[in-house]
This record gives structure tokens, sequence and C-alpha cells, in this order.
């Protein structure tokens, strides 16, 4: 005799729904009274940003008994839908019909901006297009072959820039943000990202504005804070106090705002990443004292704060002897984190052909070299399980100093994206210090610290690194080989790629 699936016992009905990815329990629940009492909606983030839709979103789950206790992390969209590029020429007159494109009618930035990530498409597919991640590329090429006519996509677009101005103007997503702060009991969480549209038809976060967007759409990918695209002008880190570089950072300083004026709340972790963007929080907020630093300050040193990750914009340091780590702001806040158990600082500092080397001039001279515990209070962090260091100017005796001074309780450690200042030795000579100076070999397997390290690719796409943890590992703690030849270059085909905005997506690397 044939049953429904509404007949299973329920213990059998949430199994099978908890392999359901919530679109597919959002159907489900819409067939029948039965299944949509026994399955519910797996909701542990909310995300925000100046739209009303995500706004709308937000509050409704703040005001749901159902759905407000379950949810732990907040991610806050700090990107922010542009009129025009700035320093743009298509803007350099009020005779704005010079700059339309005939074909389509279209502002011709805006042409541009589609067309690049037409082409930026085709770039980010191809080195994993063999891969067999068939059902990541099957979305991609489902959306680009309904691309709309940028016409409509340019109408699209303007309503949506419209929509964040009216929320911006009457502040709506900070005091959504507020009152979210207080309906979610057991927040952990709040992240801060200006990523979150990852790249065209692949965002990094699904937030309702995105899931919204009509299939096809094509549109410049906002990123808020000044980002730096390949072959342009650069950004450096212009003086905080700046009206303009507040407002590249206005969602930064709402929730700095709103976690450190509320008391109560019980956010242990905060991330503020640019998920591998050449961009980054502007590290001159370090630099005096100023109402966003006394915040962030404020909130880490909150009882039970665990967790920070930091992503800065530092250009322009370089010239000026990098005050943002010499002058102790950086440091006497991460030193109010007694409880700290996860650090992880990354910079956009400049890639230099000739780094990982002892040839002077490799990554900078010495006078670069800023010690690392300079910058970190390790002895303070008496229960740190997780160090994290990506973008940096370095010297491997320092990090090996520092290294060995990290308590007993780490457990992974991630370095990447590491330069070498002059006769500052190379990543094989880091890691043969490593095994060798270090006492981590020698302690119970399951007390050894996990070793990542990360390189860039041979071919250059944000994003995308060479991972060669397993090589790591067995050299350190096994009897591999160092997957290093003698000048710091790594070997040809070892480790995995990965995309910072593919997660769990990687594949063998064939050439680095």
């Amino acid at each position: 005799m044939a049953r429904s699936f509404a007949d299973f016992p329920v213990e059998i009905i949430q199994i099978i729904a908890s392999y359901l990815p919530n679109s597919g329990i959002k159907t489900l629940r819409l067939t029948c009274h039965t299944l949509c009492n026994t399955v519910c909606l797996r909701l542990d983030r909310a995300f925000l940003s100046a739209n009303p839709l995500n706004i709308a979103v937000f509050r409704a789950i703040a005001d749901s008994e159902t759905f407000r206790h379950g949810i732990k992390e907040i991610i806050w969209d700090d990107a922010r839908f542009i009129k025009a590029p700035l320093g743009e020429f298509h803007i350099a007159d009020e005779r704005e019909d010079l700059w339309i494109d005939e074909e389509t009618g279209c502002p011709e930035w805006f042409v541009d901006a589609c067309k690049e990530n037409r082409e930026g498409l085709e770039m980010r597919k191809y080195p994993h297009s063999d891969q067999g991640h068939v059902e990541q590329l099957a979305l991609v090429e489902e959306q680009a072959a309904a691309e709309l006519p940028l016409k409509i996509s340019w109408q699209y677009y303007q309503n949506l820039l419209q929509q964040q101005e009216d929320m911006i103007i009457f502040n709506m997503d900070a005091e959504a943000l507020e009152y979210g702060v207080r309906r979610f009991p057991a927040l952990k969480r709040v992240t801060v990202t200006p990523a979150a549209h990852g790249w065209i038809f692949t965002p990094l976060y699904k937030t309702p504005m995105i899931r919204a967007f009509p299939k096809g759409f094509n549109y410049p990918i906002p990123r808020g804070w000044p980002d730096i695209p390949e072959g342009t002008y650069k950004p450096e880190a212009t003086p905080w106090e700046d009206e303009a570089t507040q407002k590249d950072y206005r969602g930064f300083g709402i929730v700095m705002r709103a976690l450190a004026s509320y008391i109560d709340h019980h956010v242990s972790e905060l991330i503020i990443t640019a998920n591998t963007l050449q961009t980054g929080l502007n590290c001159r907020v370090l630099e005096t004292p100023n109402t966003q630093y006394t915040d962030f300050a404020t909130i880490l040193r909150k009882p039970g704060f665990t967790r920070l990750d930091l992503s800065l914009l530092v250009r322009g340091q370089e010239r000026t002897g990098w005050p943002v780590y010499r002058n102790g702001y950086l440091r006497r806040a991460l030193d109010g984190a007694h409880s700290l158990e996860h650090i992880s600082l990354s910079t956009n500092v400049d890639e230099d052909p000739a780094s990982d080397s002892t040839i002077p001039g490799s990554a900078g001279g010495r006078d670069q070299l800023v010690p690392l515990r300079a910058i970190f209070p390790v002895n303070t962090w008496k229960s740190l399980r997780h160090f994290s260091l990506s973008g940096f100017l370095v010297d491997k005796d320092d990090i090996i100093s520092f290294l060995s001074a990290l308590p007993p309780t780490l457990r992974s450690v991630h370095l990447g994206f590491l330069y070498f200042v002059d006769h500052g030795g190379s990543y094989r000579e880091l890691l043969i210090d490593m095994r060798d100076k270090l006492d981590w070999r020698t302690r119970d397997p399951a007390d050894r610290p996990v070793v990542s390290l990360a390189k860039p690719t041979f071919y250059k796409q944000i994003g995308h690194a060479v991972w060669l943890d397993n090589e790591v590992r067995e050299f350190l703690y096994g009897e591999g080989e160092n997957p290093f030849y003698g000048g710091g270059i790594a070997v040809d085909d070892n480790g995995v790629i990965r995309d910072a905005f593919l997660p769990g997506v990687e594949w063998k690397n064939e050439g680095n």
C-alpha cells in the first residue's frame, strides 16, 4: 500500500531533510501542512546591507520567535553600488550624453564593466574547467546564457542604487543592526566584508537581495572599500579623519558602534575581511585615537572575546616606516583580548617579483621589517589555538622566534603570501627551521600545530592561491621533501589550487 512522504516517522523526515539545501526545504514545506510543521529552515546567519529587501528579511527574522533564537552570525555586506566610477573620464562634464553608448543607450562605464565581467568570467573558470566541478560551472553557464539586455540591467541597477541611497539617508540599515543585536540571543559572530557579491554570477554570499536578482543580471560588482584592480591606479591608506575615507567604511563604523554601545550581547568573534581582494580596512583608523578605534578596542576587551580576523589596506605605509605597526595602537587593542583563541591578520602589501630570496632588494631593505612581537602581544594570549599571517614583509628568524613564544595550546598556523626582506631567508629555510628549531615535531601528534602555507599561482587571479598543506605536513612531521627549491621557489607541481570565492573547491596544481 503506497504511502506519502508525509506519513513517514518525523525522525526519518528530519534526517532526509537535513541533506537538503534551504531552497529545497522551502519547496518541501510548501507541499503540505504536515511537512511545513515538521521540517524547519536552517537559519543560523542573517545578512544586512543598505538594501530594503535585506533589511526587511533581517527584521522579519529578528521578529520571529521561531528563527531569531538560532541566529549565530550577522554578515554585513559593506559593498555599495556606485553612480559612476570616481576619476573616470566618462563623467568629465555635465553633458552626460557624450558618454552614452550608442548601441545600448547605457553609460559607457556601465557597458565597459559588464564587458569586463564577461571576460573575467571566462578567466576565472578556465583553471578548473576540466577538474570535475560540473555543478558550479553549470550554474554559471545557465546564468550567462540568460544574460539580460544591457538596457534592462541598467534600469534594474538604477533601481538598486536609488533604494540604497534611500536606506542610507534614513539610516535604516544601522537601525536594523542595533535591533538585531538585541534580538538574537545566540549571536556569536559578526562579519564585515566588501566581497559579498564575489564575481559575476558567483556571489560569495547569496543575500536576499542577490537571490532576488533576475536571472542573467550583469552589473558592475560593488566593493565599497577602495579596491585595487589589476593595471589601474592603486589607492593608498588615506587619513582616517577625511570624510571620504569614513564614508568608504560606513558599515565598519556602524558595526563597531552597535557592538560597543550594547554591553549585553554575546558576540565573541569579529571578522573584518576582504576575502583576498586587494583591499582592506584603512589601517590609518589605527593611527590616532578616534571613535571607531575606541569602539574596536572596547569590543576586543569584552570578557570572552575569542576571535579576530582583520584585513588591512596598508599601501603607502612602506614610505613612512610602517607607523600603523610601530605606533602601538593595534598592539594595545589586541592586548585587551585576554581570552583570544584565534587571530588572523592579512594585508594587501605588494608582491615583489624577486621576493623569497636572500638577494638584497628582494622584498625591501631591513628597515622595512617590523618584528612580529611589536604587533602581537603574544605573552597575553594564554589560550591561543590559531595564528594566521598573510601579506607581510618578514624575516625567517623573527618568525621562528615568534612561533616559539606561542602557547602550547596552539593547534594551527597559516602563513601566506610572505615576502622576505634582505637577507631574511626564504620559504625553504623557514620550513627547515620550523622543523629543526621548534619543538613541535617532538610533541604528541594530537598536540602538533597543523601548518598551512599559501603561495601565489603562476597566473594572476585574485582569490586563487597554491596551498601546500600536505607537503608541509610531511616535511615538518614526516619524511617528506621540502616543497621549495634552494631559492625559495615552490616545486612546480606541488600542492592544490583553491579559490577563496568557491569554498570547498580545489584542483591539482599543475605548474606553479
